[in-house]
């Protein structure tokens, strides 16, 4: 950011996700102020695609703004990058001018653990919710293959985070706030994303994240960098889907009931059974030849 009342100790994966909200900002800013065309025999389709661009921009800089406060960037920062976005100013890619190319390439790699390990984490606390809501409806029912489509999908982005730390040596002074830790950082998560949504955009994230596309992708980029998440060890260990689950579910009793913490909910432990399969099994050989894939959220949903 050109300006900014951040701490100078901030973690740089915070720092660059301001970046991106800001630089969001600034797109949506500069588009809004551009216009679209204005000529003889123009359709209206000229507008509607003006709009859906201003719509997407939108759309992903929501996403983002809610990762940053879910993993506890503060209210203050996150506004002071939106304002600067908002008057036209984009965040630099480089502020000195004098980071390696080795460094470049670790900073991806942190953003890639960053959004997996947030992406996990909103996954989990929507599956936790849309399951609660379900309970109250007796006369629901769904494709078995969806939600067992879901629980792949969070087995293979905790691989590939898993994986992709161990790479890059990430310490745990690295990793502090990636990923809730207790109660009060599950609380956090809640109150940033699930609380502000309504059972229909639950419902629309939920499904979107059990687009089969997600475990797909994460296994072409895995077979492609050559990494086997099951022969890894991070020095501060990503929790796994199904601990990630419980987690939620205590965070959710607690406020309400405080001596149920720490209970499991057996709706909950049915949707994700402490077996889930975290296993690495490689794509077959003409998969693995695909080149790598960026590592986004499915449509509609940015990490």
């Amino acid at each position: 950011m050109t300006e900014s009342n951040r701490p100078a100790a901030v973690p740089a994966w915070h720092t660059r996700l301001l970046d991106r909200i800001q630089n969001l900002a600034a797109d949506r800013a500069r588009i809004l102020r551009q216009g679209y065309r204005m000529s003889d025999g123009d359709t209206d389709a000229v507008v509607l695609a003006w709009r859906t661009q201003l719509q997407l921009l939108a759309t992903s800089r929501e996403e983002i703004v809610t990762q940053a406060l879910a993993v506890g960037i503060s209210q203050i920062d996150v506004g002071d990058a939106l304002l600067l976005g908002h008057q036209g100013f984009r965040a630099p890619v480089d502020t000195a001018g004098t980071a390696e190319p080795g460094d470049r390439v670790r900073e991806m790699m942190t953003d890639s653990v960053v959004n997996d390990t947030w992406q996990l984490q909103h996954m989990a606390a929507i599956h936790v919710v849309r399951d609660h809501h379900l309970l109250t409806d007796a006369h629901y029912f769904q494709d078995p293959q969806i939600p067992a489509q879901f629980e792949r999908n969070m087995a293979a982005l905790w691989m590939r985070a898993t994986a992709v730390a161990q790479a890059i040596s990430l310490s745990a002074e690295e990793a502090a706030g990636m990923w809730a830790t207790d109660t009060r950082g599950w609380h956090q998560v809640l109150a940033a994303s699930v609380d502000r949504y309504d059972p229909g955009g639950v419902e629309e994230r939920w499904r979107a994240f059990a687009w089969q596309g997600i475990a797909e992708r994460v296994h072409r980029d895995l077979a492609v960098l050559r990494m086997d998440p099951s022969h890894t060890e991070v020095l501060a260990p990503i929790p796994n889907p199904h601990t990630m689950f419980e987690q939620v579910t205590q965070a959710l009793r607690v406020g309400v009931d405080d001596s149920a913490a720490g209970v499991m909910d057996p709706t909950v432990d049915a949707a994700l059974s402490a077996d889930t399969d975290l296993r690495w099994e490689p794509l077959p050989a003409s998969d693995a030849n695909a080149g790598p894939t960026a590592t986004n959220s499915p449509p509609g949903a940015e990490i």
